[in-house]
């Protein structure tokens, strides 16, 4: 078996790739919650969403924004955890045997974590929300309805 070595730049880090496309964090959404079911445990999404306040501090750009939100969720969950992109101004992080009370407190920590962060100061504003299973909903449509609907905090 042949070396990865030099393969994958060595500035890009072990976090390189860690966030999924739409498609992809999807599939495993489902594949976990059947999981949940079937073995009867928790999880919990996180969802991130980027919102533009002002267009006069558009600096960096939406992009910018959007990987500097990206490094950050990678910095702060679980190895465990998979984060994916629904959109370019939404993230999502499943937290996979983590149950409302546990999400609560991941949510708290980031939110006082994104307090250094300045996302506002360009003109963003991150919102968190999160959903959990069972508590939220008892199948994969029914989160994502529930997170999509949710009023951003």
């Amino acid at each position: 078996m042949k070396s990865l070595r030099g393969r994958v730049p060595e500035e890009l880090g072990p976090a390189f790739g860690r966030i999924l496309n739409r498609d992809l964090f999807l599939f495993l959404l489902d594949v976990e919650v059947k999981r949940a079911r079937r073995y009867q445990n928790f999880l919990c999404l996180i969802f991130f969403r980027i919102k533009q306040c002002s267009k006069d501090h558009n600096e960096g750009g939406l992009e910018t924004c959007y990987q500097a939100l990206s490094n950050f969720v990678k910095e702060e969950i679980r190895e465990s955890d998979i984060i994916g992109s629904l959109e370019l101004t939404q993230l999502v992080a499943l937290l996979p045997y983590a149950d409302e009370k546990s999400g609560d407190y991941v949510k708290s920590r980031i939110e006082e974590a994104l307090k250094y962060y300045e996302f506002e100061s360009k003109g963003f504003e991150i919102t968190i929300d999160q959903v959990c299973f069972p508590v939220h909903g008892t199948n994969t449509m029914d989160l994502i309805k529930n997170a999509l609907g949710a009023e951003p905090t």
